[in-house]
């Protein structure tokens, strides 16, 4: 139940996670404070997990297209919890730190190629405009295929639901998970 005092939903223990949820856990292994939200509601949590493993396992986009789109929402969106676990995440898949710092600069910064640009510019659009600005999307569709416009269009999606429920659930940082330079 949420807890109204502090205004967030408490994330569960694993062990306290329905049973019908032992596969999800068994494949998250060591779920993070948002699973563990989410997994208050099991339906929507083996539902949603699929899902967020294409994002993150067999999505069309590379590691670090993925990873600048969902840091360019967590810096768009003020999500400090995204924009912490993404910037190690990011690194793993190949960001520099100067790169990550200049996400915060947005499409217009010197030194993006012209892909990255789009990337970068199609999530301001989808955040400011709900929907991709048809100069944006003209340009996406000479560099993307279909497979990679539509990952793009979901993985910008899911981010901004994940930065809603982070900040209005208020999740907590897992135990000495901060990094430098916050959102």
């Amino acid at each position: 139940m949420a807890d109204a005092a502090e205004g967030r939903l408490s994330p569960l223990k694993p062990e306290d996670w329905d049973p019908l949820l032992a596969d999800v856990l068994a494949d998250l292994k060591s779920p993070l404070s948002i699973h563990n939200v989410v997994a208050r509601n099991p339906v929507l949590m083996a539902n949603y997990v699929d899902f967020r493993n294409h994002i993150v396992k067999s999505s069309s986009l590379t590691g670090r297209q993925r990873e600048l789109i969902i840091l360019r929402v967590a810096h768009q969106t003020a999500c400090a919890y995204e924009w912490d676990h993404h910037v190690v995440r990011g690194r793993d898949a190949g960001l520099q730190d100067d790169e990550i710092a200049r996400v915060r600069l947005g499409p217009d910064a010197e030194g993006w190629a012209l892909e990255e640009s789009m990337l970068l510019r199609t999530v301001d659009d989808m955040l400011t405009q709900t929907e991709i600005a048809r100069p944006t999307w003209v340009a996406m569709c000479q560099s993307f295929d279909d497979n990679q416009l539509l990952d793009t269009i979901f993985t910008i999606g899911t981010y901004m639901i994940m930065s809603t429920i982070l900040k209005t659930a208020r999740v907590p940082h897992e135990d000495g998970f901060k990094v430098e330079n916050p959102v």
